[in-house]
């Protein structure tokens, strides 16, 4: 947890997963969990507080400026307004604060493979309005509100179905197949 520190006040975008949301809030004063759906909004445990609100609307639930760190895994893919969300982390984040997100890269190697067989996946598809590939996020990004940002590849293999075979490394070479992306969003 090399971001978040013990007087933080975190916000976790889809925190549906008590036990992770509880598992990070462990290392902040305070958690807000916001869940987009309310059959899946937990209720309020310890120093973490839930909410049932759109990531595309926090105003109603969040103060501007009043977030260290945010977190998101696995949710941007299924915003309808990815430039929206993104511009609201932006707006409750502290100068000096972050956003960590993670997302499915659209280029994995399973993803590669199975298109081979199938033809490009049409999006939206399923619950997914869209998937990334790097090049995707730093357009996205870069339209932002946002000026510093990093993105990572992590893990990189085959997963899916009954198949597990990966690792948390990404070979230099094969950058473009990682499985997921790892953005952080720095609010100067």
């Amino acid at each position: 947890m090399r971001y978040v520190f013990p007087s933080a006040r975190v916000l976790e975008i889809g925190a549906s997963n008590p036990a992770r949301t509880q598992g990070l809030s462990r290392w902040c004063r305070e958690l807000i969990g916001v869940e987009l759906m309310p059959e899946r909004t937990p209720k309020d445990l310890g120093n973490v507080r839930y909410f049932t609100g759109d990531w595309q609307n926090l105003d109603h639930l969040v103060a501007p400026e009043s977030i260290d760190v945010a977190v998101s895994t696995h949710v941007i893919e299924h915003v309808p307004n990815d430039l929206r969300a993104i511009n609201e982390l932006y707006r409750v984040l502290r100068p000096g604060g972050i956003a960590i997100l993670n997302t499915p890269n659209r280029k994995r190697l399973t993803r590669a493979l199975i298109e081979k067989f199938t033809g490009r996946r049409i999006f939206p598809y399923g619950e997914h309005q869209r998937e990334y590939s790097e090049t995707d996020l730093k357009q996205l990004v870069e339209y932002s509100l946002f000026r510093r940002y990093s993105i990572f590849p992590i893990v990189f293999g085959l997963h899916g179905g009954p198949i597990y075979a990966y690792t948390s490394s990404v070979p230099a070479g094969l950058r473009e197949l990682a499985s997921f992306w790892e953005i952080h969003l720095f609010k100067d």
